[in-house]
């Protein structure tokens, strides 16, 4: 799993660009949760971008 901050125009853009090319909202393949910390993903066991 990884996370992406969404705060961080480079990353949301990043996380744009793959939920519109690999569809990853129909193949239920994405996640999200807020206004949780990038620590706090990590201690959920996400991996930083």
């Amino acid at each position: 799993m990884r996370v992406y901050d969404c705060d961080n125009q480079e990353e949301y853009s990043e996380l744009e660009n793959l939920v519109n090319n690999k569809d990853l909202i129909s193949n239920n393949s994405i996640q999200s949760f807020a206004p949780d910390t990038i620590a706090e993903a990590k201690n959920r066991g996400f991996k930083s971008f």
